[in-house]
Formats: structure tokens, C-alpha cells, sequence
């Protein structure tokens, strides 16, 4: 998830390098082959990677709000993946072809599938707290209610 918009970024800072004038989207949108079908596949690749491992791993172990949000994460993915494979229809679009997909509308699979797998990424990575009292209060010492009085009471 992190090789392949580094790819990417740096292609296309090649790009504004060699053409004064240019944007970073400008030197993407040259898309010089092999270098941005490869980021685009290596995003793609990875994000699905993380999304799988991040599911099963908080599908184990997470708690309940984690595994709430596997839902959405995973839906998002799959639909623009359907669309990207010629699944679902798209204008102006003929899958399968998920790397032209990805080229053509960039927002969408940054999105659809690198957000949500970068989240349950780092969902997956950080621990859970565990469920303990956040008050500084004492704790209560357990006596019997017929033995004597604790020794600070007035």
C-alpha cells in the first residue's frame, strides 16, 4: 500500500522535473508505461492485500466496533472492483481492466479501496485498550458488614 503511490509519486515528480511548468497531475496524467501501470497494480495489489488481512485479523481479534467497520470497508472495495472488472456498468468504461480503471478515475480507487484498506490497516495494527476504570478512586477494601469499623472512619 505504501510501494506503489510511492511509484507513482515519484514518476510523476519525474515528469514535473523534465517539463517546467507541469503539476504533479500533469506528470501523472502522461502515464508513461511501465512505470505508472506498475504503481497503479502494486497500489491495487496491496490495498487488496491489506483490506483481506486486515478483515481476517479484526474478524479474530478485533472488538465490535472494529468488526463494524469491516462492513463498509469491504463493500467499498467490492464495488468499485465489480465496476473495475465490468461487473457493474460504467460509462465510457469496457472491463476488465482494473489498472485502466484506476488510471482513469484516481479519486475513486484512493477512495473506494486505498483508504479503506489503509484504515482497517491501522485498525488491525493498533491494540485494544483494555477495559479498566479511568476514575482515581480508591478502591473499596472488602470487609464483612458485622466486623469492625475501617480505622479512618470518623
Amino acid at each position: 500500500m505504501v510501494i506503489g503511490p510511492s511509484i507513482l509519486l515519484v514518476y510523476a515528480w519525474v515528469e514535473v522535473l523534465n517539463n517546467p511548468g507541469f503539476t504533479l497531475a500533469d506528470g501523472y496524467a502522461i502515464g508513461r508505461v511501465p512505470w505508472t501501470p506498475l504503481g497503479l497494480f502494486v497500489s491495487l495489489a496491496g490495498s487488496a492485500i491489506g483490506l483481506l488481512a486486515g478483515s481476517i485479523a479484526i474478524a479474530i481479534e478485533g472488538g465490535w466496533w472494529r468488526r463494524l467497520l469491516i462492513v463498509p470497508a469491504d463493500a467499498a472495495a467490492a464495488l468499485w472492483s465489480a465496476t473495475a472488472l465490468g461487473v457493474l456498468p460504467f460509462p465510457r468504461f469496457q472491463g476488465p481492466d482494473p489498472v485502466g480503471f484506476a488510471y482513469d478515475l484516481p479519486t475513486a480507487a484512493i477512495i473506494l479501496v486505498l483508504m479503506p484498506a489503509a484504515l482497517l490497516a491501522a485498525l488491525c495494527l493498533t491494540p485494544r485498550m483494555e477495559s479498566t476504570p479511568r476514575t482515581r478512586l480508591r478502591r473499596v477494601p472488602a470487609r464483612e458488614p458485622w466486623s469492625d469499623s475501617p480505622p479512618d472512619a470518623g
